[in-house]
């Protein structure tokens, strides 16, 4: 199918809701806080790359743990959970013109890792190096109306757009800064390994090896006081290490999708603890481009014989909400009530083996001996469904699927793949099924749609197209009414259930677990400072953690 044109190069004016600034992280208490200390983190990620590049697409597979959460760092940190933009390299924002100007003030004082001044010219080169290295525009900035990046003062960078886009904001405030005086000599972005990485984040890179990589305190950090912890080890356990059990080894953080979280608690109750926010939705993808997945009724088949509830408590015990009811368009729980009109309700479906053989018959599909066949008497192949190799929650989902889409006559394998050979696929659409996740929750679901359903974006990775949800993201993106907007997000969210491009399964947390042995400080749902990112993450989330945590 035809990719969708450029939905956001022509967005013009939309009202985007903030909750407002956040303060910078959370201000230490009356008493000092105590400095030193090394923060121990481990995740299953194989052979660490060598690498630092921080606008590497695939960032997290491409890169050393860390690159994006201790060495470089965005302009602002958008949490996807509360809303709320904490100031980081920019520590302002305004538009003018209409909407056609943004204005951002950089932060004084700041220094790079080498002791060089940071400066607006800083900010204004990485957009421009954006602009000139398509192949690291993993956002898509440059084809989304940016016209012009300037820095006409030390402390001032100015980005002019086609048409009003504040809808852009979170993604443009997302953006990782690196410095100009090292970065101008860089003549090609994708093969850069930046292997003496200089940033402006708390760390400094101490040492690498294949299996763990060494941080230490930036001396030249601008946040006074800070980090608290003197050194941070990203330690690499084997793929399929259930990594939450080491936290009793003498590591403080990972983020692992514990099968039964409560039970791993119950086993130290003083010292281990998990949040698992829901940030996004865990979805069934389909690779609508080919056969039999072209077929809508096939699509909507597979949506009415899969069980969510079933599939959430097999996935998670409890812990994660399955995707039943309006959060069958991919909506996460906390925007259902504001973004999910009840008049969709019959547009929803629901669990019923009946009903999908009845939608199977109407379509000229028929069982014969126990397998499928299309209307023209040739059977439906063994189909695959793609996941993460050894993450046991996508495992069960994927086996839960297998065996309740066997009845239909729908045969399944599941495809354990390692991180960089799953993401390759989705981005390339080689693939007939792939669970996974949605990619940018944020202030509303325009983002998590954009995303989704625009095909300049590399996450377009069902690659279906609609002229109703191109022309809704851009009436979103058109109208600063909120009854519009919403309207708009209705329409994207009934062609979701009519025509099924992809299912929404369960929420899809930030798996978050931690240990209380040592340090303190963690975010949680009392305190969310961040949204319990992953220590890899490229958000600027982790790094509130590692600014914040401080011995006991």
């Amino acid at each position: 199918m035809k990719k969708p044109g450029r939905v956001s190069a022509l967005v013009t004016a939309s009202a985007i809701t903030l909750s407002g600034l956040a303060a910078l992280p959370p201000v230490a208490a009356a008493a000092p806080v105590p400095h030193g200390g090394i923060l121990r983190v481990v995740m299953p990620w194989g052979k660490i790359p060598h690498n630092f590049n921080p606008l590497l697409p695939g960032q997290e597979s491409s890169t050393a743990p860390g690159t994006g959460s201790l060495l470089y760092e965005p302009l602002m940190y958008v949490n996807a959970y509360t809303g709320r933009y904490t100031p980081m390299l920019a520590t302002a924002y305004a538009w003018s013109d209409g909407n056609r100007t943004l204005t951002l003030t950089t932060r004084s004082g700041a220094k790079w890792a080498d002791g060089a001044k940071f400066s607006a010219t800083d900010v204004a080169f990485t957009f421009n190096y954006l602009k000139t290295h398509k192949n690291v525009d993993t956002n898509g900035i440059w084809g989304d109306g940016l016209l012009s990046v300037q820095a006409p003062a030390p402390n001032t960078v100015v980005l002019r757009f086609a048409g009003p886009t504040p809808v852009l904001l979170p993604i443009i405030l997302s953006q990782l800064i690196v410095p100009e005086h090292i970065w101008h000599k860089v003549a090609t972005a994708v093969t850069f390994r930046n292997l003496d990485p200089v940033g402006t984040g708390p760390f400094v890179l101490r040492s690498y090896s294949p299996d763990e990589v060494i941080y230490v305190r930036n001396p030249f950090y601008w946040m006074a006081g800070r980090p608290y912890v003197d050194q941070v080890n990203m330690t690499s356990a084997p793929l399929g290490t259930k990594t939450a059990s080491l936290l009793n080894l003498g590591y403080a953080y990972t983020s692992d999708a514990v099968p039964d979280p409560a039970t791993f608690v119950a086993t130290n109750p003083l010292e281990l603890h998990y949040w698992w926010p829901v940030t996004s939705t865990n979805f069934l993808y389909f690779n609508t481009r080919e056969a039999p997945f072209n077929n809508v009724a096939f699509r909507r088949a597979i949506a009415e014989a899969l069980n969510d509830p079933v599939i959430a408590q097999r996935a998670y015990f409890g812990a994660i909400p399955a995707a039943t009811g309006g959060a069958e368009t991919g909506i996460v729980p906390s925007q259902l009530y504001e973004w999910v009109p009840a008049s969709l309700k019959p547009f929803e479906w629901t669990y019923s083996p009946a009903r999908a053989t009845a939608t199977l018959r109407a379509a000229g599909f028929r069982d014969v001996g126990g397998s499928l066949v299309n209307n023209r008497g040739k059977a439906v192949p063994t189909l695959r469904i793609l996941i993460g190799f050894g993450w046991e929650d996508y495992i069960s989902m994927a086996e839960t699927i297998t065996q309740e889409l066997a009845p239909l006559g729908i045969h399944t394998l599941i495809d354990q793949e390692p991180f960089a050979t799953y993401e390759a696929a989705e981005t390339a659409g080689t693939f007939d099924m792939a669970i996974s996740w949605g990619i940018a929750n944020s202030v509303s679901p325009f983002y998590e749609y954009l995303f989704l359903l625009d095909g300049d974006k590399t996450t377009d990775w069902e690659h279906y197209s609609s002229p109703s949800d191109t022309g809704a993201l851009l009436a979103f993106a058109t109208h600063t009414s909120p009854s519009l907007q919403k309207q708009a997000m209705a329409s994207i969210e009934r062609d979701i259930l009519t025509n099924v491009p992809v299912v929404a399964l369960t929420g899809r947390p930030n798996f978050f677990e931690y240990s209380t042995k040592t340090f303190t400080g963690w975010p949680n749902a009392a305190n969310p400072y961040n949204a319990g990112e992953a220590p890899d993450d490229f958000t600027g989330g982790a790094e509130q953690l590692f600014l914040n945590i401080h011995l006991k």
